[in-house]
């Protein structure tokens, strides 16, 4: 690969793709089309306060086979625990599923599709198909595009195309880890009066009051009503000590917000135990009842844009 901005390296036992650029430098991973780094030039070269606008746990290891604990997952085609799912995703994966959380493709050596360059924008796209290795728990055809567009903002793209004959159906989540320097400070706004369902508390659903804060464990799936479904699109907004984010999500009614807390912090691979204070989730989502029913070679598509203030 020859690129003025971007080179494949390798690190430990993971490929990834690198971008120099000078409005941005990011860090994207082939398998699980993994983004782990995305750092705007926006403020003066060497400013303590440049940073990286994904977080990525110090404890993480490139290691084949295992997902990071950071930067942006890819949750497809279901989201969670499969039982969690809604009966119509539990019915089409096969017996050997029932132990893989979040899908099968986070952990997947993922091609690349294509690399545009320009003094502008970097947009790379990843792609990723069905196997007879993932046919033997999800028995469908599919191709599946993952497209990253830097410039001074982040867009992220997943795009589920049904290659097959039949009809499926998907959950899915960009499982965005976003970083802190205080999680008690740390405060996402524009959810007031959205239902949420309680994942810590039998699963009961509740209205937001008001910002979210975080002072405990928290997982917790949004649902956010649009006129048009299909086209559905909200914004957050982020409120934090030294660091604003807005992330404007399209084709999407649904999120999921999570923080570990102490106690769960000590018992996750790839996680310190202080983690927690440094960390938050904004997931970009299509779960529960927002889920998605994808016809014989139609397409979805799941974004999100996230910029500093």
């Amino acid at each position: 690969m020859s690129y003025v901005f971007c080179q494949t390296v390798k690190m430990d036992q993971l490929e990834a793709i690198k971008v120099e650029h000078p409005l941005f430098s990011a860090t994207l991973l082939l398998q699980g089309a993994q983004l782990i780094e995305f750092t705007p030039n926006s403020r003066p070269k060497g400013d303590k306060h440049q940073k990286n606008l994904l977080w990525l746990s110090d404890s993480v290891e490139y290691k084949q086979g295992k997902p990071l604990r950071g930067g942006i997952p890819i949750c497809w085609p279901w989201f969670g625990n499969l039982d969690k799912n809604p009966k119509v995703i539990q019915d089409q994966a096969k017996p050997e599923a029932r132990s893989s959380a979040h899908g099968f493709v986070r952990s997947k050596p993922w091609e690349i599709h294509s690399i545009i360059e320009s003094c502008e924008y970097i947009e790379i796209i990843l792609e990723l198909s069905e196997t007879p290795e993932s046919k033997k728990i999800w028995p469908y055809e599919f191709n599946l595009k993952a497209r990253f567009v830097f410039s001074k903002t982040l867009m992220v793209e997943l795009i589920t195309t049904n290659t097959g004959i039949e009809s499926f159906a998907i959950s899915q989540a960009l499982h965005t880890y976003l970083p802190t320097s205080d999680i008690t400070k740390t405060y996402i706004h524009n959810a007031h009066s959205s239902l949420y369902i309680d994942a810590l508390d039998n699963w009961k659903e509740k209205k937001q009051v008001g910002r979210i804060g975080f002072n405990e464990e928290t997982d917790r799936l949004y649902f956010f009503t649009e006129s048009d479904k299909e086209n559905s699109e909200y914004q957050l907004r982020v409120e934090s000590p030294g660091l604003q984010l807005t992330l404007n999500n399209f084709n999407s009614q649904s999120a999921v917000i999570w923080n570990p807390w102490i106690d769960k912090s000590k018992r996750l691979s790839q996680f310190s135990p202080a983690d927690f204070n440094k960390m938050y989730c904004i997931e970009t989502a299509n779960v529960m009842s927002d889920h998605k029913i994808v016809e014989p070679k139609q397409q979805q598509r799941l974004s999100f844009e996230l910029s500093e203030l």
